[in-house]
């Protein structure tokens, strides 16, 4: 094993502001141990409340999100995902996620996330009200909560919210979804 790869990692992840990054299963108990740490990560990096409060909001509606959507048959019984947290030059945070999510899934995900892009606050957050009004949630097997993790992170963004959808040729059944919100 060559340690230095993992350096030059270390030191790429300092300089692309990275305070946050995980990759491997989601599970309640992983997202509950990378809650706290998070919340040690955050106040370490002296990042300010309502800061903090939007990107922990974005971290459990992504987290979720990939709890979801990553279909546990893709990789031997585990829901596998990557969650990244990080600053750019102008001080402005941003979170990332991505998930493998099955094919049959993905005009679904982009049907509920496209018309965001295009919302204003107050549009979102009146859609956000409307949706918690909505009995149908309950009825939605699949994200149980029929849009209001998008919803939520759309809503914590100052920026549209950015994603990305790719097709891997290796397995037709699957295809990648990547999440980005600027905080």
């Amino acid at each position: 094993m060559n340690l230095s790869h993992f350096a030059d990692f270390c030191e790429q992840a300092v300089k692309d502001g990275i305070l946050f990054y995980y990759t491997g299963e989601f599970s309640q108990n992983v997202i509950g141990a990378m809650s706290d740490t998070l919340k040690q990560r955050l106040d370490a990096a002296g990042v300010s409340g309502p800061a903090r409060r939007k990107l922990f909001s974005a971290f459990v509606e992504m987290s979720q999100n990939i709890m979801h959507y990553a279909n546990a048959a893709v990789h031997a019984g585990g829901r596998i995902g990557a969650l990244a947290i990080g600053r750019n030059g102008d001080n402005k945070y941003y979170i990332v996620c991505g998930n493998p999510v099955r094919c049959e899934h993905v005009e679904r995900i982009r049907g509920k996330v496209e018309p965001l892009r295009s919302m204003t606050v107050d549009e979102i957050k009146a859609a956000y009200r409307e949706q918690l009004r909505n009995d149908a949630h309950d009825q939605d097997a699949i994200s149980r909560g029929a849009g209001l993790g998008f919803l939520t992170v759309a809503r914590e963004s100052s920026e549209p919210i950015e994603y990305q959808i790719v097709y891997r040729s290796a397995d037709a059944d699957y295809a990648e979804f990547y999440l980005r919100a600027a905080i």
